[in-house]
């Protein structure tokens, strides 16, 4: 649908008339006239009634310039942004985990850096107190948190999401046809877990003390997808987000298990310190990923 079409469409509404558009855009009449015609044909519906000089809007056409001044107002948006990107430039240190990492940094960093060329990352891989740390003596700008959910008049938090976290295993492990497991149960398996420092894995061994209760693993080790491919090749279980495993287990490799009072989560966050200048390039990459968390599954 031609842009400069809806602008004509939108002016003659404005305007009450086709000449009084005419003017305003500096065409003549005849051209204004062609194009509404050009739009009534794509759209297949009549969008004036026209009483000699005179003309309203019909039902479809009160519909259409709704849409059309929201296209043309996402046009302008878009058009503003493409010249912003063309400036921006400057240096972003984000500190973040492994697993944000692997999640927000693959195809959507491409997407990120094709619309801000002139804007530098600089990830620092580290634990969450280590982190905030960081944003407190100014050695990060912002901070991109896999953990329970922080909420500190220090930090401003920019965007956020809940992520849930489950007990996998195999899909032939026989423990899945037993119905709901109590922790009691889990708790004489071969576990493979995450080292203690992580979030998931710091908010299990919490739930477990609560009931007295402890998971000794058989290995830990600090890659999630490596975790998911070992539960997947043998009889041992883990606890892991479900945006981890998710793709696993639609692909059939993993199962999630039916636990008994087990309804954990953890939350993606992106937070800034509040006395944090917020440089173009900054808010840049603050609106492109508070869209990015917004749309996720």
């Amino acid at each position: 649908m031609d842009i400069h079409v809806l602008k004509t469409f939108v002016a003659v509404c404005e305007y009450s008339g086709f000449s009084a558009a005419a003017e305003k855009l500096g065409y003549t009449q005849s051209t204004v006239s062609s194009q509404i015609r050009q739009l009534e044909t794509e759209l297949d519906t009549v969008l004036f009634d026209r009483f000699y000089h005179r003309i309203n809007l019909t039902a479809d056409g009160v519909v259409v310039l709704q849409y059309a001044r929201s296209m043309l107002e996402d046009h302008k948006k878009m058009l503003a942004a493409l010249k912003k990107a063309e400036t921006v430039a400057g240096d972003i240190r984000l500190a973040m985990s492994s697993s944000i990492c692997s999640r927000f940094f693959q195809d959507d960093f491409l997407a990120f850096r094709q619309r801000w060329p002139g804007i530098h990352l600089v990830v620092l891989e580290s634990g969450t107190q280590q982190m905030f740390d960081m944003l407190r003596k100014n050695e990060a700008d912002l901070v991109f948190t896999l953990d329970s959910h922080i909420y500190h008049s220090e930090f401003v938090i920019c965007a956020e999401r809940e992520e849930k976290v489950h007990f996998i295993a195999s899909p032939e492990h026989p423990l899945l046809g037993r119905g709901p497991l109590s922790l009691k149960e889990l708790c004489t398996e071969s576990f493979v877990l995450t080292e203690r420092g992580m979030s998931y894995r710091r908010l299990l061994d919490d739930m477990l003390a609560s009931h007295s209760l402890e998971i000794k693993p058989v290995l830990e080790i600090g890659n999630p997808l490596q975790i998911c491919s070992i539960v997947h090749s043998g009889t041992t279980l883990s606890f892991l987000p479900d945006f981890i495993t998710q793709q696993y287990i639609d692909q059939g490799k993993l199962a999630l298990l039916p636990v008994e009072n087990c309804n954990l989560s953890v939350w993606t966050q992106l937070l800034i310190h509040k006395n944090k200048w917020r440089s173009p390039a900054l808010n840049a990459f603050i609106d492109f990923y508070q869209n990015i968390i917004a749309e996720q599954p």
